[in-house]
């Protein structure tokens, strides 16, 4: 009778290796928006480099950016080919800002000091303490006013919003048969990017898109989208059968939320329905991301992510009945809606 071998256990990871490992995520963070900042990708493009060029053409200090990037190499990102010589990995690739779905501005926006999420999440304890967005404290306005007054910092956010999307944009139209509606309006859609997907996937759909003028004037062109100028906290336009509004209402407290939502009933024919694309944060103990991310809105932006329910009651509040939510392959979902004929 052969022996029978047990196959060998996976070593427990103990608390204290669960918090120092949380810690260390810091440091990564950081060391990776060292990396960004640097370009250090971009730089690594076309060739693998020696360190002294590398440290000359970043204008650094040769032995610490090789401790950075030795430290990286350590968690997959860079690598060295040779002593000295580093090269790209598949997941530095994601540093370079000339390759799709670039991840350069979102890891510049979220850890690299003076972009203001840095800043929102040093208060947190703030937020804790007061209900209040920390960074609002901090600066003494909010978010949006600081990418007013930063033009750059605005293309930077831009940026990163464009990048985030990339891959959510396929995974909504994909999702559903928008050809049920012959007229969508795209609220607060930026310079079109999700509206002319959809448009584009099916021939008989038309769109409003809707966001502040100067937006709009940017807005890539298509024949069948009309586009129109203005705010969703005043007006929307009338006349669709479906209202999107993708990633907006999470921007913003209740009572803002109410306004938008609110604004968009109004302008509603009692059969056009409402589609919110959010994250919806599951009502489990489980990892969710939108549990993160709804940190960030409460130290940065002042908004907030939503459970199922939570969305619910929002809707009833601003005279919707929420009807069903459909997951796409992205981490958002969609939040169909129909006007309450009770609040008509």
């Amino acid at each position: 009778m052969s022996e029978v071998v047990a196959a060998p256990m996976q070593p427990a990871i103990y608390p204290h290796q669960q918090i120092f490992g949380i810690l260390v995520g810091f440091w990564q963070s950081r060391a990776l928006a060292i990396a960004a900042e640097l370009e250090i990708a971009g730089h690594l493009a076309a060739e693998p480099l020696h360190m002294d060029e590398l440290a000359q053409r970043t204008k650094t200090h040769a032995p610490s950016l090789f401790r950075l990037l030795r430290a990286l190499e350590s968690i997959g990102v860079f690598r060295q080919v040779s002593p000295q010589v580093f090269t790209n990995t598949p997941a530095s690739d994601l540093l370079r800002k000339d390759v799709p779905a670039s991840m350069l501005a979102l890891i510049r926006n979220i850890s690299s000091v003076g972009e203001g999420s840095y800043e929102g999440w040093g208060g947190l304890l703030k937020s804790v303490q007061t209900g209040k967005t920390s960074f609002d404290q901090i600066y003494g306005y909010d978010y949006w006013e600081f990418l007013h007054r930063n033009p750059l910092k605005a293309a930077g956010f831009n940026e990163m919003m464009r990048s985030v999307t990339a891959q959510v944009t396929p995974a909504v139209t994909a999702a559903y048969d928008w050809s049920r509606f012959p007229v969508i309006a795209d609220v607060g859609g930026g310079i079109g990017t999700q509206l002319v997907d959809i448009l584009a996937a099916h021939s008989p759909c038309r769109g409003i898109l809707y966001d502040q003028p100067d937006v709009v004037a940017t807005a890539i062109p298509h024949d069948r989208m009309q586009c129109i100028g203005g705010s969703f906290f005043e007006k929307v336009p009338s006349g669709a059968d479906a209202y999107l509004l993708r990633m907006v209402i999470h921007d913003w407290p209740e009572k803002e939320a109410l306004t938008i939502l609110q604004n968009v009933r109004g302008a509603m024919k009692p059969a056009a329905h409402l589609v919110l694309i959010e994250n919806v944060i599951p009502e489990t103990s489980d990892y969710a991301y939108g549990k993160w991310l709804d940190l960030h809105m409460l130290v940065v932006a002042g908004g907030r992510e939503r459970t199922a329910q939570e969305y619910r009651e929002l809707f009833a509040h601003a005279g919707f009945t929420l009807e069903q939510i459909v997951p796409t392959l992205a981490p958002h979902s969609l939040i169909f809606g129909r006007p309450n004929s009770a609040s008509a």
